[in-house]
């Protein structure tokens, strides 16, 4: 049974408090649905994940897919635009991934696919499974995280395409 726990009790009195908390160890799933509710997006679970897909900055903006799954003891929240990053590539990706993860705290750049041979840069989150969220924080924190990740996946893919393996600096006379 999911913790529940009365949101704080400010100026705006009962509005405010009928704003539940939810402790995401128990109570993540129905948060994950009412966001992708919000979005408009259908929800598929798989394997203890639930996963999405939902378009970012308008109709016009990427598609991206997020998979929603616990993990030792954190909420992981990794997003994806599917594009699998190819060997020619890989190293000036993983360059602008580090080169991401130095600067920013949230979201890690991650390269990686059990399911493929080439490497899915995503960007993941890790939230705690002891945190308490309302569904609008919980939400606000989603969507934060999908504008973050458009950044670092274009950030990433157009470095990775700039700069490709076979542009070895070394090799000038």
């Amino acid at each position: 049974m999911p913790a529940e726990h009365p949101g704080p009790a400010g100026p705006a009195g009962a509005a405010e408090s009928a704003e539940r908390v939810h402790e995401l160890r128990g109570g993540w799933e129905p948060l994950v649905r009412e966001w992708a509710r919000r979005r408009g997006e259908p929800v598929a679970s798989e394997d203890g994940a639930l996963y999405l897909e939902t378009t970012v900055g308008g109709p016009a903006g990427p598609r991206l897919t997020v998979d929603i799954s616990p993990a030792a003891g954190s909420l992981v929240v990794a997003v994806t635009d599917g594009t699998l990053v190819p060997v020619d590539r890989l190293a000036p990706t993983a360059a602008a991934a580090t080169a991401w993860n130095s600067r920013e705290v949230t979201p890690t750049a991650i390269l990686g696919d059990e399911h493929s041979e080439e490497p899915l840069l995503s960007a993941v989150l890790a939230l705690p499974l002891a945190a308490h969220l309302s569904a609008d924080g919980f939400a606000a924190t989603l969507d934060r995280l999908l504008d973050s990740a458009v950044r670092l996946l274009r950030e990433c893919h157009d470095l990775g395409f700039v700069l490709r393996s076979t542009d070895d600096l070394t090799s000038w006379e």
